[in-house]
């Protein structure tokens, strides 16, 4: 069955909406460090951000019918293999984060951005990692 013509623009609008949530949130979360109040607001927002992800794809359609679930092989064995060479490559990343990390706390720690580097590239291992978790367990098939 194939959508009408209206149908990918919400979704887009949807999707749209969703970023400038998330980022509004991440500000209010960054801006309300020190307020529980503000914090909760904030990840109030975030998850909001996340619904609407949920939402936009849930009616989603390519027109195309479904073979028997079928799923192009060789498309997710090439996602599956950028996925391991960035989690591979995220590793010596991280040790050197955290040698930054170890070296200011050494001398006094008296500079934030090691921390703050630490922290993010932390982040993006926890999301990629994760993801190769899920990929490993069956629960992502990377359509």
């Amino acid at each position: 069955m194939i959508t009408g013509q209206s149908a990918p623009r919400k979704q887009y609008g949807l999707l749209a909406l969703a970023v400038v949530l998330l980022l509004l949130g991440g500000v209010v979360i960054y801006a309300g460090s020190h307020n529980f109040a503000i914090r909760a607001v904030g990840i109030a927002i975030v998850m909001a951000s996340t619904y609407l992800v949920q939402f936009s794809n849930r009616h989603k359609r390519s027109g195309l019918p479904e073979v028997n679930g079928a799923v192009n092989d060789r498309n997710v064995k090439g996602q599956g293999r950028l996925l391991w060479i960035v989690s591979l490559s995220l590793v010596p990343v991280l040790a050197g984060a955290w040698y930054l990390l170890h070296l200011d706390a050494a001398s006094g720690g008296k500079v934030a951005w090691p921390a703050d580097v630490f922290a993010g590239i932390g982040l993006v291992c926890a999301v990629v990692w994760s993801l190769l978790i899920v990929r490993i367990s069956g629960g992502y098939s990377g359509k």
